[in-house]
This record gives structure tokens, C-alpha cells and sequence, in this order.
């Protein structure tokens, strides 16, 4: 008879063998039966063999593998966040995050910090074109994430041929008996928030498209105050007073903003502090304790968040797009960094409400063909210069503007400090010329080195030419300078040029955006698609589109034609 304990070590010996040939089968059939030499894979030792005599630093392995899912479902959208950067393509995004990294976060390392839009789990490439044009406008293509069709440049909801409108997901959120908020710091009549409750062929109809934001029956407005509020020659009913009548209660101060709550009716909320044609300030002239647009987010969220249909909220950043236009890369990266404030009020409403919220941020277009690197600055960035600028260009402009009221004669070389002062720019008309040889080019690198501040020759001799352009009047003035204050905008421009930023236009680009989205639906927007997909799929998300349609299993097999491609206006119209 076998003792208990040899008996015991067989059975174990058996059970080990067996789990082995149970393991190699596996390996065999999920294909991991190749016998790796792990081993030396991960040996630093057996890398150093063919580093050429060197030390290895070897690859973290440990860093996380994918994105985090987690923040991804497939439940229906009780309450949604449109985020709208307006002109925010991919450049000032990453000049964001390059400024921030290298000035503060992780001061003077060449390491950038994440924005936290671009920390999501779902990142998607839309393509913007219109009817007229691959380099659309804010109109348009406003349009087209809003509604879901293609229409002309400069129009607001309206078909192709202006013979239908549009059906906004915004009014179709307030119809299914949702809450609706649109926010925006530019003007609440401005193309981008028009486009989600007007229907107009001009852009430029602010008092029309004001009284259809009163008939909106939209439960929050806020932001910036109204274009042409008596109408363009200033004799119509102030649409404020329009505003009343149709039941909002018009907030102006911030102290009334504070009150407001679950309880306040149909309210708009207009900015204490208005800059530049009735917008909000640019984050770099902000006063410390003045109402951002984050401030604008969180209280939609306490007006809306009881709807017991949850709500939709487009909330847009638009002088992201305006700095641009003026070629003014200190205040574009301060608008992107202040975006992400009202983004984190949205994710911080998300962590209360991770199974029924869905964040989507993108941009209607890029503006200014900004670019990171040009040909003075090669490979290197010195995003440190940007932090000199004391404010945005239209602060700038009005110093200008007041220095040339007080004495329109006056010298460049008496202007020269303003600029100096404003922008840190040091100015000397004898200073080394840019236009060198190739063998002395690295001479001429080292004293730029010395004195980064410093403008060159052309540099100077640019500033002064377009300080003389700025005396003339609007309609003289060299088309160069894209009707902005001459002096202003190539001030700027030298300043971004000597952090190693560029500019080709004070228009629109035509390149594609990203798409950043997280939580309920957020799937659908991974891939690649056009701007009008944004509307079905924000409202797929919603539960818009009929009976639960599975959106996994609706693959894109080939890129569709959107609705309204080709349409053209009338001919009177164009």
C-alpha cells in the first residue's frame, strides 16, 4: 500500500503536467506558441551589445497601452456639451500646450502639457468645406454641425439654393422637451451661435437673426451682448426690450448673474465686462475676478440640469478665431488655455453623470494658416517671448489710436517705446541686418541668441513703415496688413515670428479639424467624416433618429456625399 504523501505528490506531479500541455494547447491556438526569449528582449545589458559603446535607456513598458475607455457607453445622452473653439485646428491647440508646458507647468523643458480636451478618449479628423468654397466661414460651416446639410458662405440655416431651412439638433432637443443652452464670448447674434436657431442668408442680418433668437424659446443664453441692437441705422426696438417681450430676463451685472438659479425663467446673461464690438474680453485682458466663460457654463448647468429630459448646451470659445485673424499668437494661446476652463466645468458635471453625459469639443474651422516654425527660427521654438506681450492686439490698437488723436504727426522713433513696452520688443535701427550669407548666418545666430528681443534692420524698418500706414485712413491703407491697424498687426507678427510662430493669412485655412469627445455615444466619433456627420451623430447620441439604431453597428463602409453638396444660390444672391 502507497504511503498518503507519495500518493499526494504523484496526484500533483499529474495535475502540473497536465496544466502544461493545457497551457501549450492554448498557446497553440490563440497563435502565442512562438518561444520568445523575453529575456533578452528586455535585457539592457544584451541592447548595450549594439549601442556603439554606449549606455542604453530602454522604452517604459509599463505606460498605459490604450485610451481609457471607461469614459465611453453606449447609453443614450441625457445631457450634451457642443464645445465650439471657433478657428481652433490642430496649430493653436498645440501651441496652446507647447506655451503652457515650456512657461509654466514644466518651466524651460521642452515638454508640453495636455490640454484636457485632448486628454479624451475619442479623438476624430472632420473635413469643412461648403457649397462655395473648401475654405468655408463660420456661417456655414456652423450650419452644417448644427443641422446636418451643406449650405453657402455667410449663410446661417438655410439650404444650398436658400429654398428650405434648417432643423438645428438644438431645436430638436428643445422640441423633444430638453433643456437648451447656447453660450458664446463674441455676440450671441454672431454666425457660429445663429446658426443653431436662425435661418438667414447674411450672416451680417444681426437685428433679424437677434428677434429669431427671441422666438428661439431657448431656456439659457449667455455671453457677450448683441450686434446692431436698434437695427443697423439704430432706429428698431432694442432687442433686449424684443427679449423681454417674448419672456427673458436680461442679467447684465455679475451680481444679478450670481443669483440666478433652477428656479429663474427663460434667461440671458450678458457679460458685465464687454471688450471689442459687445464681446467678452480676451483672457489676456481679463481682470482677475471679471465673469468668464466658464462662469457662463456653470450656471446653464444650475439653470438646466433638473430638466428631467436632461438639456443640450453648445457653448462656443469664438475669440479664438478673431485672434487669429490678427495674426496674434500670445492672446490665441491664452484663448485656447482659458477654453479648456469652461471644458473641465463639463467634465466635472460628466463625473457626476458619467452614464448619461456626452462632451463633444471641435472647431468650425482654422483660421490665419498658423503655423509652429519658420525660417528665421528653424527647428527651434522660444514660446518664452509670447509671455512679454502685455495684452491683446485691440488693447494695443487703442494706444495707438489715442497716441495718434493726441498728436497725429508724431514720429515713429517717439511711438517706438509704446511698442517696446507692449510687446517687449527691443528697437534699434542699427541693429544687425537679418540679410547675411550663409557662411556668416551662424555668427549672426549667436548675437540673435544674446538678445532674442532685439529687431533687426527689416525688422525695425517694417514697424516704422506700418506706424506711418497706420496715419492714413482705413481705405488707404495697404491691403498687407488684412484692415487691421498696420502697426498693431506687424508688431504682433515680429513677436511670433521671434517665438518661432508664423502666419499666411488674416483669412480662414482650409485644413481639417479635430474632434475631441467623451462619455454616452462618444464612439461615433472616432474615425474620420464630414462636419454635417456632427449633427446626426450628436443627435443619434440624443435618441433623435428613430427607433435605438445600434450606431456600432452603423459602419461607414465608403465616404457618403453630405446633403446639399452642389446646391447653388440664386444667382441675385451670390
Amino acid at each position: 500500500m502507497m504511503k498518503k504523501g507519495k500518493t499526494f505528490k504523484k496526484l500533483s506531479m499529474l495535475l502540473l503536467a497536465s496544466t502544461m500541455v493545457l497551457g501549450a494547447c492554448s498557446n497553440q491556438a490563440s497563435g502565442s506558441s512562438l518561444k520568445l526569449d523575453l529575456k533578452a528582449v528586455n535585457s539592457s545589458s544584451a541592447a548595450k551589445k549594439t549601442a556603439n559603446g554606449k549606455s542604453v535607456q530602454m522604452y517604459d513598458s509599463k505606460r498605459a497601452k490604450t485610451e481609457d475607455y471607461s469614459k465611453v457607453n453606449d447609453k443614450q445622452a441625457k445631457y450634451v456639451f457642443l464645445f465650439i473653439g471657433d478657428g481652433m485646428g490642430v496649430t493653436p491647440v498645440t501651441a496652446a500646450e507647447d506655451f503652457l508646458g515650456y512657461t509654466k507647468t514644466n518651466k524651460d523643458e521642452v515638454y508640453p502639457t495636455r490640454m484636457n480636451f485632448t486628454e479624451m478618449p475619442v479623438i476624430g479628423l472632420k473635413s469643412q468645406y461648403d457649397c462655395h468654397s473648401f475654405i468655408p466661414d463660420s456661417a456655414s460651416t456652423a450650419t452644417a454641425f448644427a443641422s446636418g446639410i451643406k449650405t453657402q458662405t455667410n449663410t446661417v440655416g438655410l439650404s444650398g439654393d436658400f429654398k428650405k431651412s434648417s432643423d438645428t439638433i438644438a431645436e430638436k432637443a428643445k422640441r423633444a422637451g430638453k433643456s437648451v443652452g447656447i453660450l458664446t464670448t463674441v455676440t450671441l447674434n454672431h454666425a457660429t451661435p445663429a446658426a443653431f436657431y436662425a435661418n438667414e442668408e447674411s450672416r451680417s442680418s444681426y437685428y433679424d437673426i437677434g428677434l429669431q433668437m427671441a422666438d428661439s424659446n431657448f431656456d439659457f443664453f449667455a455671453g457677450g451682448s448683441l450686434k446692431d441692437r436698434t437695427g443697423e441705422n439704430e432706429d428698431q426696438k432694442d432687442l433686449y426690450e424684443v427679449m423681454k417681450e417674448k419672456g427673458y430676463n436680461i442679467v447684465d451685472t455679475k451680481a444679478d448673474a450670481e443669483k440666478v438659479n433652477a428656479k429663474s425663467k427663460k434667461t440671458y446673461i450678458v457679460s458685465e465686462e464687454l471688450q471689442d464690438d459687445g464681446a467678452m474680453p480676451y483672457q489676456i485682458d481679463k481682470k482677475k475676478d471679471s465673469q468668464g466663460l466658464d462662469d457662463m457654463v456653470k450656471k446653464g448647468i444650475e439653470v438646466m440640469e433638473d430638466d428631467p429630459e436632461g438639456f443640450f448646451m453648445m457653448a462656443e470659445s469664438g475669440k479664438i478665431d478673431w485672434a487669429e485673424h490678427a495674426n496674434d499668437g500670445a492672446t490665441t494661446v491664452n484663448e485656447v488655455i482659458g477654453f479648456q476652463k469652461s471644458i473641465q466645468t463639463a467634465i466635472d458635471f460628466y463625473n457626476e453623470h458619467p452614464d448619461e453625459t456626452l462632451i463633444v469639443v471641435t472647431a468650425d474651422h482654422s483660421t490665419g494658416g498658423f503655423t509652429i516654425g519658420n525660417e528665421s527660427t528653424g527647428y527651434e521654438t522660444y514660446f518664452d517671448q509670447l509671455t512679454k506681450q502685455k495684452g491683446s492686439q485691440v488693447e494695443f490698437d487703442k494706444i495707438v489710436t489715442s497716441e495718434l488723436e493726441k498728436n497725429p504727426d508724431m514720429t515713429f522713433e517717439e511711438f517706438a517705446p509704446k511698442i517696446e513696452e507692449f510687446f517687449g520688443l527691443k528697437l534699434d535701427k542699427n541693429a544687425p541686418s537679418e540679410k547675411v550669407s550663409i557662411e556668416k548666418e551662424e555668427d549672426y545666430l549667436k548675437k540673435q541668441e544674446e538678445n532674442r528681443s532685439l529687431c533687426s534692420q527689416e525688422e525695425y524698418k517694417a514697424l516704422e513703415d506700418a506706424f506711418e500706414e497706420s496715419k492714413k485712413a482705413p481705405e488707404q491703407q495697404n491691403t498687407n496688413y488684412g484692415e487691421y491697424i498696420p502697426v498693431s498687426i506687424t508688431a504682433t507678427r515680429i513677436l511670433d515670428k521671434k517665438a518661432g510662430l508664423a502666419w499666411s493669412t488674416t483669412d480662414h485655412s482650409g485644413e481639417k479639424v479635430p474632434v475631441y469627445a467623451m462619455g454616452s455615444g462618444a464612439i461615433m466619433f472616432d474615425g474620420e467624416y464630414d462636419d454635417t456627420d456632427v449633427a446626426i451623430r450628436v443627435a443619434e447620441a440624443m435618441g433623435f433618429n428613430g427607433k435605438d439604431s445600434k450606431a456600432k453597428k452603423k459602419v461607414e463602409k465608403k465616404a457618403q456625399k453630405p446633403s446639399g453638396v452642389g446646391l447653388e444660390a440664386p444667382k441675385d444672391k451670390e
